[in-house]
């Protein structure tokens, strides 16, 4: 609860801080519809040609690309203001010494304290794609089919703050080391089906570097109904995610000797 009331108090004073540049609000409204919308024209053009991609169908690819938008929105919102900077500002510039002597957890602290919530306005955006490709499909989704997204998106926001966490630990080892081109555009693949991967880089996407938890395993499962393993595997990697980057995370404090050393 304590952890819920620093989120909370973080996320007020961050939304207090951008409303104060209002400006600010038009242009990211504009490039979250512009984003967007390229993503639904390419869609929408390739299913003038086809009636199926790699087994998908129109509804479906609307449904991944709805959840992968507001996954993305979240992850925008309260990842990538913390983790995308921590080598430059937690490192080199020191603001991980000032979490060192907060009375909380420096995990916390490092990776979840700041927040963007301006980016929300992508998972809005992708609640109303999402609405309109469960309103496409040709049945509606059952209770456990909803119950089973619900889960897979929390294990999959899980699983992406654990690989923002994983990478910016490296900053402990290798201070100068910015993977977040290459982190950024593995993203991006999110936003599409596993299924027009070749065999290789499906592999890769499901096992090595999970985007397939982003985006199509979620709407497989509230298309496709209830499926326990998928469930139990969403939970178990998230779990599993999580632990190796509190491990990394203490492994880099044991390493760690201050900005000033």
């Amino acid at each position: 609860m304590k952890l819920l009331r620093l989120l909370g108090a973080g996320f007020s004073m961050s939304l207090r801080r951008s409303v104060a540049f209002r400006i600010n609000l038009v242009f990211d409204v504009l490039l979250a519809f512009t984003g967007l919308g390229t993503a639904i024209a390419a869609v929408l053009i390739v299913f003038t040609r086809a009636d199926s991609l790699a087994g998908w169908s129109k509804a479906e690819f609307l449904v991944l690309i709805g959840t992968y938008q507001l996954i993305t929105g979240l992850r925008g919102t309260f990842i990538d203001p913390n983790l995308s900077w921590f080598p430059e500002t937690g490192i080199r510039n020191g603001r991980l010494d000032g979490y060192l002597l907060q009375p909380a957890s420096t995990l916390f602290l490092a990776s979840l304290s700041l927040s963007s919530p301006l980016a929300l306005i992508q998972f809005l955006l992708g609640l109303g794609l999402l609405g309109w490709g469960i309103g496409a499909a040709d049945a509606s989704p059952s209770p456990g089919g909803v119950v089973s997204w619900v889960v897979l998106v929390v294990a999959a926001l899980v699983v992406t703050w654990a690989l923002g966490v994983l990478l910016a630990c490296l900053a402990f080892w290798a201070p100068k080391l910015q993977l977040d081109v290459f982190y950024h555009s593995a993203w991006q693949l999110g936003r599409y089906p596993t299924d027009v991967f070749a065999r290789p880089i499906r592999v890769l996407l499901t096992y090595v570097f999970p985007m397939a938890l982003i985006a199509s395993v979620p709407t497989a499962a509230l298309l496709g109904g209830r499926q326990l393993g998928v469930l139990i595997g969403g939970v178990a990697a998230a779990a599993g995610a999580a632990a190796l980057a509190a491990l990394a995370w203490r492994a880099g404090l044991r390493r760690y000797t201050g900005a000033t050393s």
